[in-house]
């Protein structure tokens, strides 16, 4: 069982992926070398750096991170935060909107080609001071567990099939511990890219070395696995986002399915959040299919929707459409 901190904090309004930690450590993890281990239509970048900015207003001056890189005519491309995960300012009562002004200026710029930011499900004041301001979004979905209870009383709200599952995962030796060394990780991240290419159809993977950096990020970002005899066998990384514990990526030995491992590691995460004193505990995207929607909803997790916000630059919008028209 993983012991809470119960010091963590649990602002509402607060990111972890804004944290200057985790923009460091996005951005050390790929080199200029990184090459997917599988066939994928994403690239990442190779040159990414943290960007500092200044948050004034709606509380003490405070600094939010995002991460940048360049196109090859030197345009920054900026994600608030990367991959989908969520960025605020981390205001404090109400927000101002000279404060988003003021943020958004620093975006805006003549050197950027476009940014895109992701505002969690539970921050409505966020997402409507943008839409004010003129940007536009796309919803996008989530599954969410309210944290309303003590855990006993969140895991009687399961489905009668995943508590069995999980009783049955311990039943049969299932033991859930956090991975605190670099030789864990390689055994994970060795899972990991099997299933990739056994199962196909990844968008990408994520280079070892983010799994390496990710851990040196505890007690905020764990790594938890499943081990049956000692072997890991199935794991996933879940962080601290505010008042939020959020699922990152996850992946499972196929061939110990029967012991339930990712039942067992599921378990353990919504527990860490409940005596961390989080308010939700959100398992992700689902990306359409049904299967995964009713896994997650099996938890107790309810259907919550997110706002993605894309700015493209009109003046480098309207350089390409008029290279297009010529050519």
């Amino acid at each position: 069982m993983i012991v809470a901190n119960k010091n963590l904090p649990t602002n509402r309004n607060d990111t972890f992926c804004t944290s200057l930690d985790f923009a460091e450590t996005w951005s050390k993890s790929f080199s200029k070398d990184y090459q997917p281990l599988v066939s994928t239509k994403y690239q990442f970048a190779s040159n990414y750096s943290p960007l500092a900015i200044p948050v004034i207003g709606s509380g003490a001056p405070r600094i939010m991170y995002a991460v940048q890189s360049w196109d090859k005519f030197g345009r920054r491309i900026i994600d608030l935060a990367p991959f989908g995960q969520y960025a605020s300012p981390n205001w404090e009562n109400e927000l101002e909107q000279s404060t988003l002004q003021e943020i958004l200026k620093c975006l805006t710029g003549i050197r950027t080609r476009e940014f895109t930011w992701n505002v969690r499900f539970d921050q409505e004041p966020l997402a409507k001071g943008l839409i004010s301001l003129g940007l536009k979004f796309s919803p996008t979905h989530t599954h969410v567990l309210d944290l309303n209870d003590n855990y006993q009383n969140i895991f009687a709200g399961y489905s009668s099939s995943i508590r069995n599952q999980v009783r049955k995962a311990k039943r049969r030796g299932v033991v859930v511990t956090e991975v605190i060394n670099s030789a864990e990780v390689y055994d994970y991240y060795q899972i990991h890219t099997q299933l990739a290419e056994n199962k196909g159809g990844y968008r990408f993977i994520y280079p070892v070395e983010l799994f390496l950096n990710m851990i040196k990020l505890s007690p905020h970002m764990r790594m938890l696995v499943a081990k049956s005899e000692g072997k890991i066998i199935a794991g996933g990384l879940f962080y601290q986002d505010g008042c939020c514990v959020n699922y990152w990526q996850g992946t499972s030995d196929r061939n110990y399915s029967h012991l339930y491992p990712m039942r067992a590691v599921f378990d353990d995460a919504i527990r860490w959040a409940c005596e961390s004193g989080a308010v939700y505990f959100d398992f992700g995207g689902s990306a359409g299919i049904t299967s995964l929607k009713q896994f997650k909803s099996a938890w107790g997790a309810k259907p919550r929707e997110n706002w993605m916000f894309k700015w493209k630059n009109p003046l480098w919008q309207k350089i390409a459409n008029f290279k297009n028209n010529i050519f």
